[in-house]
């Protein structure tokens, strides 16, 4: 717990350091906020193609953060040489998991559809857990990717074999991400409630049954067009603070867990030369 926790200080130490880990947190909050300002503006056609370019970002971003925290050489050029070094073994892995995902839900799917919807809804948690399972143990095969350099499928292995015996280390890196975010959120929202009280007033006088039917439409039309933006800024705040904290601490956890766990996976030749699986 120590370690984990030590982890947390690093990820803060580095971030203070080093202004370029920001970046990743700057790039995923302009995404968010385009992601939450187009639809609102009847452009929902640009929906899709912001996902895919997030999902096409996101490993280019995770390699540069991991590159320069591994290689402890913190720089713009750095950053986007990590990011294009490790891009595809990060990408790669990646879409098999979602791949893996994908299947597992078809499979569940067809016995359940034979059931019909009672017994699919009594099924819905089983998959639920199957699923968060799959994310739990995979979840480090980037950071594997890049401090290993691993290929595709010994990514995905060598995070299941981490999580496995690091499970406790795990369980709390996972809590200190969840604090962290519902930390920031809930600040994020009482500044929101802050900043908007004026707009936000009518509600206090609706009574219970007119707050159920409010629609999310509802809300933006009472806050109006300063309302979406302070809203969107407010938003990207938490993504750029979040997403430079989780992907550091990521970086810095693995570092300070894996540290050794693999290198002493290998054997001497008869010429005492080590040789790494």
């Amino acid at each position: 717990m120590s370690m984990t926790l030590e982890s947390v200080g690093n990820a803060a130490g580095l971030l203070r350091q080093h202004p370029v880990l920001w970046s990743v947190g700057l790039v995923m909050g302009l995404l968010a906020v385009l992601d939450f300002v187009i639809p609102i503006y009847g452009e929902a056609i640009y929906a899709e193609p912001l996902v895919l370019l997030q999902v096409l970002v996101a490993p280019f971003l995770a390699g540069g953060v991991y590159g320069m925290v591994k290689g402890e050489r913190f720089s713009m050029g750095e950053f986007f040489q990590s990011g294009k070094t490790y891009y595809f073994r990060i990408l790669l892995p990646a879409l098999v998991i979602f791949f893996a995902v994908i299947l597992t839900v078809f499979l569940l799917a067809i016995p359940l559809a034979l059931l019909g919807l009672g017994a699919a809804a009594g099924m819905a948690p089983l998959l639920f857990g199957v699923l968060v399972s799959i994310i739990f143990f995979t979840f480090f095969y980037d950071t594997v990717a890049v401090f290993e350099e691993t290929n595709v499928f010994e990514s995905i292995r060598r995070s299941i074999e981490f999580v496995m015996n690091n499970l406790g280390s795990v369980l709390i890196f996972y809590l200190v991400n969840i604090v962290v975010f519902l930390v920031l959120g809930f600040v994020a929202l009482f500044a929101w409630s802050a900043l908007l009280m004026e707009k936000l007033e009518p509600l206090i006088y609706m009574s219970p049954d007119e707050l159920e039917t409010l629609m999310p439409g509802d809300i933006l039309a009472l806050i109006g067009t300063e309302g979406i933006w302070i809203t969107a800024a407010l938003y990207a705040v938490v993504i750029i603070l979040f997403s430079a904290f989780l992907y550091t601490y990521k970086a810095s956890f693995f570092r300070n867990h894996a540290e050794g766990m693999f290198a002493l996976q290998g054997e001497y030749d008869e010429k005492g030369r080590w040789y790494k699986y």
